[in-house]
């Protein structure tokens, strides 16, 4: 009896597993080769991104969006990770017993504007009922320069801006002084 509960509990457990398998993987000889390796340019940022959807449109969406994300990724990111291990051991001699666990958590952030960043390059395929979507990303580096400069412009009308309200607010407290000694 006892046998037919072990094999009762195994054999879903066999075809769970057999079936953590999921769809085909793509063939490496279908991806672009641009894809793999992106260009690199002294002038401009390459990056590339895909995506397998069911729908078309969603694919292509998804993987310009992917492609954009690395190149924002490639200018700046924010990174926080955390690890944990873990280790205990009980008993005694050859009836100890060991434990181990370790965790790994990774998280980044990029928080850029692209402004003329754009899709140079995009290819799809299909893949049984899946859309799979790559594309290619170029951002300008003139346009990384030109809104650095942008920025630096806007800083400092702020900077001037806020000194010359300071410079108002002491000329009116000097203006207020002599009214006082006047009256």
């Amino acid at each position: 009896m006892k046998k037919l509960i072990v094999i009762a509990l195994l054999v879903p457990m066999v075809f769970m597993l057999m079936n953590c398998g999921g769809k085909p993987k793509a063939k490496m000889n279908n991806i672009p080769e641009w894809y793999l390796n992106p260009p690199k340019a002294e002038d401009a940022i390459y990056e590339a991104g895909d995506a397998a959807k069911q729908s078309m449109g969603l694919a292509k969406e998804a993987a310009d969006a992917r492609a954009r994300d690395a190149i924002s990724r490639t200018i700046e990111v924010k990174v926080s990770n955390m690890l944990k291990n873990f280790m205990q051991e009980s008993g005694i001699g050859e009836d100890a017993e060991a434990l181990e666990f370790t965790s790994s958590v990774s998280k980044q952030v990029s928080n850029n504007v692209l402004r003329g960043a754009r899709i140079v390059k995009r290819e799809m395929k299909t893949e049984g009922s899946m859309y799979h979507a790559y594309s290619l990303a170029e951002y300008n580096l003139n346009s990384l320069i030109q809104e650095t400069l942008n920025e630096a412009k806007k800083q400092k009308a702020l900077y001037n801006e806020a000194k010359a309200n300071l410079s108002f607010e002491d000329l009116e407290k000097e203006i207020q002084k002599l009214e006082a000694v006047g009256q």
